[in-house]
């Protein structure tokens, strides 16, 4: 069986109009509960790089959203790139219509740093610096 692109860009952003309102929190909560899953999965870390590497690991392999991620976490910065996403497709959608976008990913990254590295994480920017489905999303540790 393969995934469509086709069906999830148009699902996901079907569920974001169909939420509403409640889109964001809801978003928040789905990034949780990822974050979550793997969190309850993996063991204790001994340095930043440790981390990246099995959250990492875990996006690519186990959600297998996006083509390619990478994920690099040093004592200040905390960033990811990824290419050949499919909920960007998505969000695509809903900006072309004139509706908030929502990334269950940028919420996931956030609270997989708090939980596992015990950090406060600040959202320093998302660059999308190519076609959809490719960004970076650059985060500050406290």
């Amino acid at each position: 069986m393969t995934t469509s692109l086709k069906f999830f860009k148009q699902y996901h952003s079907i569920v974001i109009k169909a939420l509403g309102e409640d889109a964001k929190k809801v978003n928040a909560k789905v990034g949780s509960i990822i974050a979550d899953n793997w969190a309850s999965n993996v063991g204790k870390f001994n340095n930043n790089a440790e981390f990246a590497q099995s959250f990492e690991n875990y996006l690519r392999n186990q959600l297998e959203f996006a083509t390619d991620v990478k994920i690099d976490c040093d004592e200040n910065n905390y960033t990811l790139d990824i290419r050949g996403c499919a909920i960007c497709h998505g969000n695509e959608i809903l900006r072309n219509e004139g509706i908030a976008t929502a990334c269950p990913i940028v919420q996931a990254a956030k609270y997989a740093a708090v939980k596992k590295i015990g950090r406060n994480v600040v959202t320093n920017g998302i660059d999308k610096p190519g076609v959809v489905g490719e960004c970076t999303i650059r985060f500050g540790l406290e």
